[in-house]
């Protein structure tokens, strides 16, 4: 079986997938060369894994967007992939792509977000109506990260449920090979709150959480690491201020391990939420995580085993949880053994390629 899978973005993702399917499939994987994939992306991928990279438009030039969707076509005709696999209905023009495929290629389409969250004003910033709708037209599969995402996706998007499969979203382990030797943080076992920072995600919540924990444990500190909303807008107590620790910023790869390696676990207080990419690189790092109740999360957090699932909107439940992790080396040891062996087996992306593969040869 041919697959050729095409992404604008997700590097670690799209290289993990690519290098656990060569061992079913030939696979070809398409990312751009101007937009987060870098040479070290390139180096990690299997000897059997081919890879093309074209230039991805982001202005509105008629020739410019020609050119691009023209290679990627070119692309497909020389390939003649049995299964076509994208990754968010592909590009914001990849219907030009679907009208002019091979007619015996089949599109599997992975959506990460069945909707738009709270707050995130720069998703809502894209303009994907129009796609969305064409992409049922020519989308043979679906996949989601969870089961509830399932009847997400046949809501927003108005298609059978029966296009519609959930695969759980792979670990992150490919972190650790980006790890920046070089970037050090000022403390370790800090309580970590990691991602971008908008509306949905909770961190208010988290900062209220933590003020209740530092009056038991106040050489606690608490990271908030992650770039999105201007942080004057939240709340911080002026008497505890010193025990956080913040990176307004998108922070490198590299960055992003030593914060997760240093981290005692992770704090995900969202107020809504599809799946967590979060959650995968914490479990690869051996880090425990509190979590609301909230989207795919109950699917891949296993509460009182990998990390606790709190209601949202409850800092007394959020700083309850936090202070048993933090007065318990044990459970702490515990939870974190936990989180590893379950990236390992149900997030591994062996299992996640397997099931990938089976849901083409239903097509096939």
């Amino acid at each position: 079986m041919k697959v050729l899978l095409f992404s604008t973005q997700w590097p670690e993702y799209m290289v993990e997938l690519a290098n656990g399917l060569s061992s079913y499939a030939e696979v070809t994987l398409v990312m751009p060369n101007n937009h987060r994939f870098t040479p070290k992306h390139a180096k990690l991928l299997n000897k059997q894994v081919g890879l093309f990279q074209y230039k991805l438009i982001f202005h509105k030039s008629i020739r410019d967007n020609f050119n691009m969707l023209y290679s990627i076509l070119k692309l497909l005709w020389g390939v003649k992939p049995d299964i076509l696999h994208i990754q968010a209905n592909g590009h914001r023009l990849f219907y030009w792509v679907a009208i002019f495929k091979p007619w015996n290629t089949k599109i599997v389409n992975t959506i990460h977000d069945p909707a738009k969250h709270m707050g995130d004003r720069a998703s809502a910033k894209i303009k994907d109506n129009l796609v969305i709708r064409l992409s049922k037209y020519f989308t043979n599969k679906y996949i989601v990260h969870g089961q509830i995402l399932i009847e997400e996706l046949v809501k927003y998007y108005n298609v059978p449920k029966r296009k519609v499969i959930s695969i759980p979203h792979g670990h992150f382990e490919i972190y650790k090979k980006f790890k920046d030797n070089g970037f050090k943080t000022s403390h370790k076992n800090y309580v970590l709150f990691f991602g971008r920072i908008w509306k949905y995600k909770g961190l208010q919540y988290f900062i209220d959480a933590a003020n209740k924990v530092i009056d038991t444990f106040p050489a606690t500190m608490f990271y908030i690491v992650g770039k999105g909303e201007d942080l004057s807008n939240y709340n911080f107590d002026q008497n505890k201020k010193d025990n956080f620790f913040i990176d307004n910023r998108r922070v490198s790869l590299g960055e992003a391990a030593v914060y997760y390696e240093n981290a005692a676990f992770v704090v995900l207080p969202y107020l809504e939420a599809t799946q967590s990419g979060v959650i995968p690189v914490a479990y690869a790092f051996s880090k425990p995580v509190i979590a609301t109740k909230v989207g795919a999360i109950t699917d891949i957090l296993i509460h009182n085993k990998t990390g606790f699932l709190v209601d949202k909107e409850n800092t007394v439940q959020l700083a309850f949880a936090m202070e048993k992790l933090l007065s318990n080396n044990q459970l702490l040891t515990d939870f974190s053994f936990n989180a590893y062996q379950f990236a390992e087996n149900t997030l591994s992306w062996e299992n996640i390629s397997r099931l990938t593969y089976e849901t083409y040869l239903q097509l096939s």
